[in-house]
């Protein structure tokens, strides 16, 4: 049993609890066995099972766990309901996840599944969308696929990320890219969105043909820069500074019209990108 001298934590310490958890760090943490059985398969299993040399139905049942104190206390108080400090980086996360998954405790698992795409962990969308798929979180793993957008997954830096994705999920992240691609590619040169450009034949309104080399060239740099980073923020943050845009926007015919709109063009084009990125198909289904 636990001497008096050994350390309890603070928010574990209640003399009546009648189970004690030992992290590898030393520290004990009383937890009623009733929360335990109700909140853990692990637990549940555990508890049921005879107890050696238990002379009363008061003893307490001691367990060391083998779990660190950083991930055991955050898991242990998502089960008893208490207060949660937040999230210091994905790592703990990832590392709480795997000691849910051993516990077999749906509540913190369900409690972390609401926060995985909160703001404070948007910067690693990858290693969101593996957690994601790795928990089968469907409505999640789209959420973060978009993000991933922003990554280029070919250049060295995410293939231990990637590594770790069951092939499906895979083949689901790459055909989204490559359809988002597509897309965008496609509406720049239908004429839904960008008549003045795509239109055949290209006249002007009084009558003279337009050169619509100036669009081309604007287009041909969208789709490099759509390549490059296919969320598209980019373009949108920086294009006006592009030679391209600029030649685009100040050609006008001999009778002093302008050839392209700016303001439309480039309304249209947002829509294009929001088109071009929209989840419409299951993240495990990829696109043939």
């Amino acid at each position: 049993m636990a001497t008096a001298q050994e350390t309890y934590h603070p928010s574990f310490s209640d003399p009546t609890a009648d189970v004690v958890l030992q992290s590898t760090e030393g520290t004990f943490y009383r937890v009623h066995s009733i929360i335990l059985r109700l909140t853990s398969g692990f637990f549940r299993t555990m508890l049921s099972l005879p107890q050696p040399n238990e002379p009363s139905t008061t003893a307490k049942i001691e367990l060391h766990v083998g779990e660190p104190d950083a991930v055991m206390e955050r898991v242990l108080r998502m089960m008893c309901g208490l207060e949660i400090p937040p999230w210091p980086s994905l790592d703990q996360v990832e590392a709480a996840l795997q000691l849910i998954e051993k516990w077999d405790a749906p509540g913190p698992l369900s409690f972390i599944r609401t926060a995985i795409t909160s703001p404070l962990f948007a910067e690693d969308p990858l290693r969101l969308y593996v957690l994601a798929s790795r928990f089968g979180w469907e409505d999640e793993a789209k959420t973060v696929m978009v993000q991933t957008l922003k990554l280029r997954l070919f250049d060295g830096e995410h293939d231990e990320v990637l590594c770790r994705l069951p092939s499906k999920n895979l083949l689901a992240l790459l055909a989204f890219h490559d359809r988002c691609k597509v897309r965008f590619r496609e509406a720049l040169d239908g004429t839904a969105l960008f008549s003045a450009g795509n239109e055949e034949p290209r006249d002007c309104n009084c009558g003279r043909r337009r050169d619509n080399i100036s669009w081309r060239l604007l287009k041909a740099k969208l789709v490099s820069e759509f390549e490059r980073r296919p969320l598209g923020d980019s373009i949108l943050a920086d294009m006006s500074g592009w030679p391209e845009s600029v030649v685009c926007w100040r050609v006008v015919c001999a009778c002093g019209n302008p050839y392209y709109d700016q303001v439309s063009t480039v309304r249209n084009l947002k829509q294009a990108i929001k088109d071009a990125i929209a989840v419409d198909l299951p993240v495990d289904t990829p696109e043939m």
